[in-house]
């Protein structure tokens, strides 16, 4: 019978261990978290342990107090034990504790906990702990075959609390880490919008307005390290307060004394190593000449090449919140996709003055022809036509049509950010991704997924891509679309109305998979269409053209042209809409390039 017992034991022990190790690889691959595998743990110590009743107990700091994350054979579950410091002292310093006869300090904490303990069957408390973070407790009941834990039961006991401890701690570390990289997520735009631009001074305007606009503030300020002068110079200053502008736009600090000291609070920041600087009610305000202030140094590929500033949040009622640390993460990230877009910003410009930016750019055009296509095939029941206007020699859109599997046809239309010739090579390398994808026959999400894998290798920093890919199948007369990041396309309908195409994922290039896994997944969807309708495809250089009084041509107005002629040809919706847009652009230079590609229903 021993022979048995013992038997059964390494039994229990070898398949407790096994299911211990497959569910660390799961929350350490972050397919999982513990909230969700809290009860197989506790299933675990019910089985090996032999155990009537068993419980999980987390620590919920704000409230001081103990509740139950899984619990097995337990009434009442929504229990709470009010636990203070003093206590936790204790029972960290504990491996297993017996309710019925605890240390000595712990003696009135158990005394006040009774009914709960009554409740939970409680015999032996195991604390869970990382280092010396209280984490919770396990707690178990009644054994089923003896009066008391035997010795290698005692010595498993901590051993799996503190293979328990160390999936809270990883869980809420795998949490903490996709709040963060959500909120990164948050930011794509905002700095796609500035990486667009190559205009040294209105990036410079755009950083500050958008910090501004991120946290909610009510001033800012972006001040540059002058490399001849090494001193930090005021280049874009917002604030309400007129009076201070005078002074504050001619802002000039050394970065260091003749004591070879930073001079400032700000110089101090933009030394080497510099740091964030938060000051809430306190002197360094005025620096702005405001309460509140945080300024994160921006930096760029190697260097740092400024200090961006922040002042002022904006609440309820007037009030003027403290700046936390969280604002602290959401602008040093901003800061540095800032960094590196006015880093982009000024080496475009000085490169512009050089011969080898022209030759560069002469081929970068010529590459660009090769890659938009003169004219769109013939598809049997549909017209299509394209229309391409780069800003300048060589521009970041794209657009083609392509045969793809079985009958079907592929329209894909991209805007790379940036210009010149790292995007002539970026979309380069999107095309050729592209048409090898197409070869394979993957279903779309699929394919989104490759791209983006592709263009993360290729690309640097600050470089992404826009995307819209839709399958026609002329035979059913269905789109299917994914939307990786892109203006949103129109069906113009026959019948009247209009659709449009949105449903995709994030832009392409921005994030490796294993990231983009945890923000959101690609979705395709499907599309009918019917005699007549119109599926009109573009890039932000339609909609977001200025006229000169600074108004957005805009979505609304694009779709009242569309609609106005979708009963004529492909080609003469086209050119409507691009009268439309120069029309109204007059005199103001063009923003970006202007891409359309046209699809009609015959």
């Amino acid at each position: 019978m021993q022979s048995v017992s013992a038997e059964e034991t390494m039994h229990r022990l070898i398949f407790s261990l096994s299911e211990l190790e497959q569910l660390g690889e799961t929350i350490v691959s972050g397919r999982g978290n513990f909230n969700v595998s809290s009860r197989t743990y506790l299933r675990i110590i019910h089985g090996t342990l032999q155990v009537n009743r068993c419980a999980i107990l987390l620590f919920q700091p704000t409230a001081n107090c103990l509740t139950i994350e899984a619990a097995i054979n337990i009434k009442g579950e929504s229990l709470t034990i009010p636990v203070t410091d003093d206590d936790i002292a204790t029972i960290l310093e504990s491996s297993i504790i017996d309710p019925a006869s605890p240390p000595p300090a712990l003696d009135p904490f158990f005394a006040q906990i009774q009914p709960q303990l009554e409740l939970l069957d409680a015999n032996l408390w195991a604390p869970l702990k990382i280092r010396d973070e209280f984490l919770g407790v396990i707690s178990l009941g009644s054994f089923r075959a003896q009066d008391h834990l035997e010795d290698w039961n005692r010595e498993l006991l901590p051993v799996l609390a503190n293979q328990i401890s160390v999936a809270i701690a990883y869980s809420r570390l795998l949490d903490k880490t996709r709040a963060e990289q959500f909120r990164l997520f948050m930011l794509s735009d905002t700095a796609t919008q500035i990486c667009k631009s190559l205009d040294t001074d209105a990036v410079q305007e755009e950083v500050v307005t958008h910090a501004i606009t991120l946290l909610d503030a009510s001033a800012g300020g972006l001040l540059l390290i002058n490399p001849v002068t090494q001193r930090l110079e005021m280049k874009s200053l917002f604030t309400f307060e007129p009076d201070a502008n005078t002074a504050l736009e001619s802002l000039s600090i050394p970065l260091q004394t003749d004591q070879d000291v930073p001079s400032s609070p700000l110089a101090q920041i933009a030394a080497p190593g510099g740091e964030t600087l938060i000051s809430n009610n306190e002197g360094n305000g005025a620096l702005l000449g405001h309460r509140n202030l945080i300024a994160v140094p921006m930096r760029g590929r190697e260097d740092t090449l400024g200090v961006l500033i922040v002042a002022d949040k904006e609440g309820r009622g007037g009030a003027t919140p403290d700046f936390t640390d969280e604002d602290r993460v959401l602008l040093e990230a901003f800061a540095n996709q800032a960094g590196v877009a006015i880093e982009n910003a000024q080496l475009y410009q000085e490169a512009l003055e050089g011969r080898q930016l022209q030759a560069e750019m002469e081929e970068a055009a010529k590459i660009q022809q090769n890659l938009i296509p003169d004219t769109l095939p013939e598809i049997s029941g549909y017209e299509a036509t394209g229309l391409y206007f780069p800003r300048g020699g060589v521009g970041g859109d794209y657009y083609d049509c392509l045969p793809d599997s079985n009958g079907s046809w592929g329209f894909a239309i991209a805007d790379v950010s940036g210009k010149g010739m790292q995007a002539a090579l970026l979309m380069a390398t999107l095309r050729a991704g592209l048409h090898s994808e197409v070869t394979r026959k993957e279903d779309l999400p699929s394919m989104a997924e490759s791209l983006n894998s592709l263009l993360y290798a290729s690309s640097t920093s600050g470089k992404f891509a826009t995307f819209f890919y839709a399958q026609l199948h002329p035979e059913t007369d269905q789109i299917t679309s994914i939307n990786a990041g892109h203006n949103y396309p129109l069906v113009i309908r026959a019948a009247g109305g209009c659709d449009e195409l949105e449903k995709g994922g994030v832009i392409l290039g921005m994030f490796a998979n294993d990231i983009l896994a945890d923000i959101a997944e690609y979705e395709q969807e499907t599309t009918q269409l019917y005699s007549g309708d119109v599926v009109l495809l573009y890039t932000d250089g339609v909609t977001e053209t200025v006229n000169p009084d600074g108004d957005l041509y805009g979505e609304e107005r694009l779709e009242v042209v569309a609609t106005r002629v979708k009963s004529e040809s492909v080609d003469q919706i086209c050119q409507a809409i691009y009268d439309d847009v120069i029309e109204f652009q007059g005199e103001a230079e063009q923003f970006d390039d202007l891409t359309m590609m046209v699809l009609k229903k015959i």
